[in-house]
């Protein structure tokens, strides 16, 4: 136990290096990853600068290379398709990855501002979110050993909720909402609405809220969702939502795992604060069942992540499997990651590998 009361940070087992290409990456991208998902031979990760997904796989060991980058304007009829989607999410699901946008607001950065002071009526401007609210997934198809993300395969074909002029219909069934509707209006980083990490069970769609949180407690979205043969998809009645006794942190990454839900928890805003792997077990078999109340859950605490003052952010999961095909081991991506996690000339930032308890 620390002096400041909180348990140790668990230790790392290994690094991973994730390497994405040097003439492909403009510097941003290794910075700013904030998703990943690992099938089999490949890893599938995204920068929330981006509207795009990439895959590595293995390239020695404990390197991740083989860089391929999928724009996500080629395989999906995105409304901006020049536009960032600040990705947040990504799970893979009988063949299919799912993409997840933000739906956040956002509002322009003071430092940004040309000089020493920026306008008031442009500090209030909040910036459109429709780019932002993306809710997707890609039919993967065999690329060797490895896997990729298509427009069409056979009778399956790529589809989102429909991009509107005001977000989506998710978008718009949260604006709607007496809980979560008033927290819309707020930029992400001041306690608005920030959706990070998807889990996906069938039809069912898990989604978990960095912000807001509500009373200390964070808040998770179950979706029903439904596709047509388009590829398009619709949602299936409102969402349902439940909340969860994290000590007051939001949620930043969802892993399903088995019939377990992993969430990685950390601070609601940019702060550098205390981040922890939560697992509520048996989620898959304990779907939401009623609309009008909220149930409060408690997962169990699983192990403490370390983090860095102003950098090393704890922000992406992905499942690392054994060669039997068991996870027993969880990798974390940083965001704002330290210098010592980088490699600018070849585009390469390291990740960190630790046990996930049985």
């Amino acid at each position: 136990m620390t002096k400041r009361g909180w348990p140790d940070p668990a230790p790392v087992l290994g690094k991973v290096r994730l390497e994405v290409g040097g003439m492909l990456d403009d510097g941003k991208s290794i910075k700013n990853f904030s998703a990943g998902s690992r099938i089999g031979a490949s890893l599938f990760i995204a920068a929330d600068e981006r509207a795009a997904v990439d895959r590595l796989t293995l390239a020695g060991k404990g390197v991740w290379g083989n860089h391929v980058r999928y724009e996500l304007r080629d395989l999906l009829d995105l409304a901006d398709p020049e536009e960032e989607a600040d990705l947040e999410g990504l799970a893979a699901d009988d063949g299919w990855l799912w993409v997840l946008g933000s739906h956040a607001r956002t509002r322009p950065k003071p430092e940004k501002a040309e000089g020493e002071c920026i306008d008031l009526d442009l500090l209030a401007n909040l910036n459109d979110t429709r780019p932002r609210c993306l809710l997707a997934r890609l039919p993967l198809v065999a690329d060797g050993e490895a896997l990729a993300p298509a427009k069409v395969d056979g009778a399956r074909r790529a589809g989102l909720l429909k991009q509107t002029n005001h977000g989506n219909c998710l978008a718009k069934a949260l604006r709607k909402d007496p809980l979560i509707g008033p927290f819309t209006k707020i930029p992400a980083k001041e306690g608005g609405l920030d959706i990070e990490g998807i889990a996906v069970c069938g039809s069912r769609v898990a989604l978990g809220l960095r912000g807001p949180v509500i009373s200390t407690h964070a808040m998770l979205l179950e979706l029903d969702i439904e596709a047509k043969s388009s590829g398009r998809l619709k949602l299936a009645g409102s969402p349902a939502k439940r909340l969860l006794a994290m000590e007051g942190l939001g949620i930043r990454d969802l892993k399903r795992c088995g019939d377990d839900l992993l969430i990685l928890a950390g601070p609601t805003t940019g702060l550098s604060g205390p981040c922890a792997l939560y697992r509520w077990r048996g989620w898959a078999n304990e779907p939401a069942q009623d609309l009008t109340k909220v149930r409060l859950h408690r997962p169990e605490r699983l192990l403490e992540i370390p983090f860095g003052r102003g950098s090393d952010h704890p922000e992406g999961l992905a499942l690392w499997a054994e060669e039997d095909g068991t996870a027993r081991q969880i990798l974390v991506i940083y965001d704002s990651p330290s210098k010592d996690r980088l490699d600018k000339k070849r585009s390469a930032i390291e990740a960190d590998l630790f046990a996930l308890p049985a």
